[in-house]
């Protein structure tokens, strides 16, 4: 093996399930100068001995062993040890194509890139799509597109929040000390991302789709209530990231964007919640609580027609249900939720939501 030039990171946290896929792939990967550094993060399974195990027949495997600490430092440990010229992130229940580190590298080093972003092969309702990053290909973002462009997407929406289908040049990285926020449950890659489009210089987007990314039912964002993602959100709303990353974005413009992320985030937690399989009670009175909070209703009177700008009947119909406060209409679409909810019909429902947007 010759100079590494793409280190990948992958935390580890009991995923004997799926860790076999995910090594796999890297194994099979076209490109050979690589390393993979797995960072076993406290697994109460087998999942170390897995991982060892692979490392008896290929160099290319590096191991941090380590207690749980959470996912924002597993990959900051892992950050911290490799040594290849881009740095790429793995979720330890995903996997990639053979040839995903081959097309991703060869047009980050040919072109000098900062970032390099591919689209996403994304498991949904039992089935795979591919995930559009919604952004122009083949054309070099520099720092003036980044900050008109990428930075208000990240603020406002989640569409560049993963980390796993990019590639970062690491000694970029390094300079600007970019690392994932270790006081974070949730959204510590967002966080990581906006600190880096707004340090970078050269970022591309490119077509090609190799990652795919399995909607595992036993995750850790499955887990609404118990995390309180509610909470979550409304503290990512109050942040100041103007102040805390040296924005360029106006406070003005900063609030608005927050606030359609915000509300966005609720139509989604809701929907989740909807479909958990829980007592209505205790889904009722958490749902009921982010949906009638005084900050969603002041948010949702007042950047209405932004929020709602191509959205569908189920955006429209709840955000009605905010504004006019009112309890039997969130009832019963929790419960048309609840009890309508399959993967065929939400992928139905999905097509159906697209075509009622206004455009």
């Amino acid at each position: 093996m010759g100079v590494i030039k793409v280190s990948v990171v992958i935390p580890v946290y009991n995923a004997k399930n799926y860790l076999h896929d995910c090594i796999k792939s890297l194994l099979s990967q076209t490109f050979v100068d690589c390393e993979f550094i797995f960072v076993n993060d406290g697994s109460t399974d087998n999942s170390l001995e897995i991982i060892q195990k692979y490392q008896e027949d290929d160099i290319r495997i590096k191991l941090i062993n380590q207690e749980n600490k959470g996912i924002a430092e597993a990959r900051n440990a892992g950050i911290e040890i490799a040594s290849g010229e881009y740095i790429g992130f793995l979720d330890n229940d995903d996997f990639v194509k053979v040839d995903f580190l081959e097309n991703l590298y060869k047009k980050a080093a040919e072109r000098y890139l900062d970032i390099l972003v591919s689209k996403t092969i994304l498991g949904r309702d039992g089935k795979y799509v591919i995930k559009d990053h919604g952004f122009s290909t083949d054309l070099i973002f520099a720092k003036d597109l980044i900050q008109e462009q990428i930075i208000p997407n990240l603020l406002k929406t989640e569409d560049l929040f993963a980390v796993w289908n990019k590639i970062y040049k690491r000694t970029f990285l390094l300079e600007n000390n970019i690392r994932f926020p270790d006081d974070r449950v949730i959204e510590e890659d967002n966080i990581f991302n906006i600190q880096a489009f707004n340090k970078a210089e050269k970022v591309l987007f490119i077509e090609y789709a190799g990652y795919y990314y399995r909607d595992v039912a036993d995750s850790k964002s499955r887990k609404i209530i118990e995390n309180d993602y509610f909470s979550k959100a409304l503290e990512k709303y109050y942040l100041d990231y103007k102040k805390e990353y040296s924005l360029s974005i106006s406070y003005e413009e900063l609030e608005k964007l927050k606030a359609i992320r915000f509300i966005q985030r609720i139509f989604y937690l809701v929907y989740k919640c909807s479909v958990l399989k829980i007592p209505f009670k205790i889904k009722w009175n958490y749902i009921k609580n982010m949906v009638f909070h005084e900050k969603v209703y002041e948010l949702s009177k007042k950047y209405d027609e932004e929020i709602l700008q191509d959205k569908g009947l189920y955006e429209r119909t709840l955000l009605k249900i905010i504004t006019k406060k009112t309890s039997f209409l969130l009832v019963l679409l929790i419960l048309s939720i609840q009890i309508g909810y399959h993967p065929r019909i939400s992928e139905t429902i999905r097509k159906i939501n697209k075509l009622t947007k206004k455009r």
